[in-house]
Formats: C-alpha cells, structure tokens, sequence
C-alpha cells in the first residue's frame, strides 16, 4: 500500500501525497514547528454500514513528529509566496480555461465566499487511501456543504466541470481563502510527514528546513544600525515570518553606509542582473529621499523593490532645534530615519545640521538616537508599555513590498503556463 503524507487544517485534509509523490509544502514552516501531531489510521476489519446507508471505518489517533502552526500565521507565509486572494483568483481563472469549466455558473467569488462563511468543521474529509483525487472529494464531499447555490440549469453538469478545476487548484489557494474564516484562523495547519519518512520513501531534511534561497528576501539599508534595528523587528513582532529575510552580513563592517554607497551598490546589482529578491530602504531624511528620487529614474527589476521609511502623522509637529531655534516642524522626508520610528519619550528632538543643497533643504538628526536605539535592541520580547506602532508601520510596508514582488512573479509564472 505505502506510506500516506496529509496537509489539513484542524481535521479538513488540504492535500495528500503517497510514497514519492507529494507536492513540498515546508515553505509554510518552520524548523521551531517540529511537533507531535495526530495521524489517523483506519482499523483494518472495522467498515459498518451508517444510519444513512453509507459505509464508514472506525478511526485510529497516533500521535508522531510532524510540522503545525496556525493558519492565520500560515496567511502571511503563503502571501510572501506570492499567493495572494488576487493571485487566487488569477489560478481559478487558468483552471476553468484550462478544464472548460464555466466561471459565470461557478464563480471564483461564490468560492471565496463560502470558505471564509462554512462551519470548517463540517466539511471534514474522511481519510484519503491516496487512489482518489481532490476533484472527487470536493464533488462528493465539499461541494454539498459548503451551501453555495448554483444558476439554474444541468447543476450536475456544473459541478462535475468545478470538481475538475478544484482537482487541481493548489494548496496554496485553498489555504489562503480559509485563512478568511474566522472559523478556520486558528486552527492549526498540520504536515503530517513521518509515515513517509519512517518508509525510507524521504528524509527529515526534506520537510524540516530553512527556505529556499528563491523564497527569501535581501534587506538592504543604508547602514548597519538600520539592519539591526529592523532584524530585531522581526524577531520580536513578526517572528512567524522572521526567516523570510536576510540581511548584509555585518560581522566585517558594514560596506554600504551612507546613501550615496547604497545608491551606488544599487546600480551594482542591476548591472549584473542578481537573481535574488532584494528590498532596499532609504531613510527618510533629505539625503535619503535624494537618493531615492534619484532610484526612481534606474530600470530596477521585477525582483526589487526600492522603498524609503513612510511619512507618519507623528513626525508633522515634531520638536526641532537649530540656528534659527527651537520649533515644531515636520520633519517627514528631512530627518525621519529609523530610530524615529522606535519608541521615543518627552525629551525626543531633532537637531538641524548641513543644509542639502540638491534638496534646498536641511538635513535633522534625532539627538541621543543610540539610547532609543540600545533601548530597543535591548528587550528580549515584546513589552507590554512599548509603543511599536511606528515600526509596525515599517515592518507592514517592508512585508506589503514583498509580497507584491512575489504576486508579480506567480503571475509571470502562471502566464508561461501551457
């Protein structure tokens, strides 16, 4: 018979694999998910007959190694995959060209409706024995509960051609349209792996381990204190997504301080056509928004994104002080860089200093800024009195830039499809 491998959400198998035939789902984990989950067996001899005439098998609970994490965290790892509720749509509409199914009697919107409404429970499969395929578990199994309503007209017909396209729409959709029902955003998305590995038909390492390079994210700052304040970011309010990014490796000294370098390193790596998904994030000050400006004129690649820090409400009135004295004034686009976004109390001021002349404006500098700095590289979690909106604003924006790269590139794949 062989060894079985299952994805599922709480008790709804997703996906299901037999032997070496499985799709890799480990991009939507981590190596910290490693955990015992359950795996359900049929009792060999058990079938009986049902109250309504259909023939069921007592269920067996093991519970072995395998990967688990919620689905509402799961959401945020597909996206940076590229799958967003856009690219959804985009692959149900490939299928029904591809299968001949009719997408204005079954509409991508009555399915994304009804699996962010059902009672997930509800529709939870019974156990594949991996002879079946998802076309048929949805035609005889989902179809009926999910209560969507069908046009008038030859329904059978309907849902045989819709069960054809749900055969193959993949995990990634499925996943991404129920981590909309509340019903659904916390249950715990499992990879039940360890049959397949105890059959010597895969190893451990082929389900627990670090991203693929191609799924990952370069951050590039203008200097290493940017880096590390956005590194410790992530590590504390975006761990679950945290391993998606890399940074330039500071342990040598960090070779791109300062605008003018990084605006450099930037044509650098248009020149030689990296490969690599790169985000790069200018201050925003007057020498960052110069160079950024200065950005917008490159031919940058699909696989970059050049950002600079958002303006924010907070920075309109902010305290200054120069020649010309002490004032509130907005210091968005001429001295907000990322300390400014951190946690800053009553004392927080920017001191003008060189004017820039490219910009007929004055560069500010946030006075003290390593003891904002030191304080927040400090803490080993989140605190509970800390005020994180401002590097959430941040941390959103960089994971917004991110996934519309990888939305693009579904889209670039999923045209070359045949």
């Amino acid at each position: 018979m062989g060894s079985m491998i299952q994805l599922s959400v709480g008790n709804l198998q997703v996906d299901w694999g037999k032997n070496r035939g499985f799709t890799d789902h480990s991009a939507f984990f981590q190596t910290s998910d490693v955990t015992l989950v359950p795996y359900y067996y049929v009792v060999e001899g058990s079938d009986y007959i049902d109250e309504v005439g259909e023939t069921q098998w007592k269920i067996t609970v093991e519970y072995k190694e395998g990967l688990s994490k919620p689905l509402c965290e799961v959401k945020d790892r597909i996206a940076l995959l590229g799958h967003t509720i856009e690219h959804c749509r985009q692959e149900f509409m490939y299928l029904a060209n591809l299968n001949n199914f009719d997408s204005e009697r079954f509409e991508f919107e009555s399915l994304k409706v009804a699996l962010a409404t059902v009672d997930v429970s509800s529709i939870a499969l019974p156990i594949s024995e991996g002879d079946e395929d998802f076309g048929e578990f949805f035609r005889e199994q989902v179809f009926p509960k999910l209560g969507m309503k069908l046009p008038d007209g030859d329904t059978r017909h309907v849902l045989f051609s819709a069960a054809e396209g749900m055969e193959n729409l993949s995990s990634h959709s499925v996943l991404r349209l129920l981590a909309e029902n509340p019903t659904a955003a916390t249950l715990p998305v499992i990879w039940a792996y360890k049959d397949l590995e105890d059959g010597g038909w895969a190893s451990r390492d082929e389900f627990v381990h670090r991203l693929e390079p191609s799924e990952r994210f370069l951050i590039v700052t203008e200097g290493s204190s940017d880096a590390a304040i956005l590194k410790h970011a992530l590590k504390i309010l975006k761990p679950h997504i945290a391993d998606f990014f890399d940074f330039i490796d500071m342990e040598e000294g960090y070779p791109f301080s300062g605008t003018g370098n990084l605006y450099k390193f930037i044509q650098g790596l248009i020149s030689i056509s990296i490969q690599n998904n790169v985000i790069v994030l200018f201050d925003n000050d007057a020498e960052g928004i110069f160079s950024f400006n200065r950005c917008s004129q490159l031919n940058v690649p699909a696989n970059m994104r050049v950002l600079k820090l958002p303006d924010l409400a907070e920075f309109r009135f902010f305290p200054t002080v120069g020649p010309g004295g002490q004032h509130r004034l907005d210091i968005n686009g001429q001295a907000a860089a990322l300390e400014c976004y951190l946690q800053l109390d009553d004392n927080a001021c920017i001191r003008w200093s060189s004017f820039n002349s490219n910009l007929s404006t004055y560069q500010g500098a946030l006075i003290n800024k390593d003891r904002y700095k030191d304080c927040f590289l400090g803490q080993r979690s989140r605190v509970a009195d800390y005020d994180y909106k401002k590097i959430e604003a941040v941390l959103d924006m960089i994971f917004d830039a991110c996934v519309s790269l990888k939305e693009f590139s579904r889209t670039e794949e999923l045209g070359r499809m045949p």
